[in-house]
């Protein structure tokens, strides 16, 4: 396991797993709930790791972050808190720790067929839960959310490139003086969407940073929206941004381009959400500006996920912080 980050060898260590029961099953007491079997696998990567929890209940979810990430929960806690019935709803959590424990809620969107309906669905639940929380940014602030105000994303992206290029050379984050022109050439771009972006109507909010199917609860039937998961890439930002994510997973699924009608459709139920700030027009104006800067979005999680890494881990997972920036600069060329 020598190429694995030191958080995750915690997570395969008996005392660590040891831990993690006591504090489940206190938790569970909390709920007159009882466990009736050992933690089951799930799923595990530099982010967090995933386990199983039968109970006479049914099934829970245990979730521990990575040391760049501990805000997740925190912040899951605080969201559920303003908007239940449209996020997980933890259980627990351990804010030091990172630690939280949730219901099941059955099928994530991956596990069904796709369809244009289904993507509508959950972006208009998206939109609806971020509309919900615009006024809350102190409380998401004080849970550990960093902000990314459009105003502030210009010298934000200097500043990076000013950090990766001044990084000792063979570092694996650094990059040469060529490479950091070539995407300091996207500026210009940058600044232009920023400027259109504070100067529109719509406040910042939940960006939820990598929304896709996976990140999805089915709805059980027609009235129930779709609960959102998984907020350890949620930004307090522009909250379009959030559609960079899904119009790149719908080009996907349906093999068409980013103005194919169904599409569309799916960005536009997103938008009706926010109908009280503008008119459709008004609003699709910000899409293109917003999933624009999205990948600096993305550059920040990166980097904060890295930041207490070991060099191995580093080095493996370095290109997922740099490509953010080599495609703000694609895109310009």
């Amino acid at each position: 396991m020598e190429d694995v980050a030191d958080w995750i060898k915690t997570w395969t260590e008996d005392n660590w797993r040891a831990e993690v029961l006591t504090w489940i099953d206190m938790a569970c007491e909390a709920y007159s709930i009882k466990r009736i079997g050992p933690l089951q696998a799930g799923s595990c990567s530099i982010r967090a790791i995933h386990l199983k929890v039968p109970t006479a209940s049914g099934l829970l979810y245990f979730k521990a972050m990575a040391p760049g990430q501990l805000f997740e929960a925190p912040v899951s806690a605080v969201a559920a808190a303003l908007v239940p019935d449209r996020l997980v709803v933890p259980l627990a959590i351990d804010p030091q720790r990172g630690w939280m424990l949730s219901p099941d809620y059955g099928a994530t969107l991956d596990e069904l067929a796709t369809t244009p309906q289904m993507w509508a669905r959950a972006l208009g639940a998206l939109g609806e839960l971020q509309v919900e929380v615009v006024d809350a940014e102190e409380a998401f602030f004080d849970a550990g959310l960093q902000i990314l105000d459009p105003a502030w994303i210009p010298e934000e992206f200097n500043n990076a490139l000013t950090l990766h290029v001044s990084l000792p050379e063979g570092h694996p984050l650094g990059i040469t003086a060529s490479d950091a022109d070539h995407a300091f050439a996207a500026y210009k771009d940058i600044e232009e969407a920023c400027a259109q972006l504070s100067a529109g109507a719509i406040p910042l909010s939940l960006e939820h940073g990598s929304l896709d199917r996976r990140r999805v609860f089915a709805p059980t039937d027609e009235s129930t929206a779709p609960r959102i998961l998984n907020l350890g890439d949620s930004h307090w930002a522009h909250p379009f941004a959030s559609l960079a994510r899904p119009v790149q997973q719908m080009q996907t699924d349906f093999q068409t381009s980013a103005d194919d009608p169904r599409i569309i459709q799916a960005v536009g139920a997103y938008l009706e959400a926010w109908s009280d700030y503008g008119s459709p027009d008004e609003l699709y104006e910000l899409v293109a500006p917003a999933v624009r800067i999205a990948p600096l979005h993305t550059h920040e999680t990166w980097l904060q996920l890295l930041a207490e890494a070991d060099e191995p881990s580093m080095l493996r997972w370095a290109p997922r912080v740099l490509e953010p920036l080599a495609s703000l600069a694609s895109a310009t060329a």
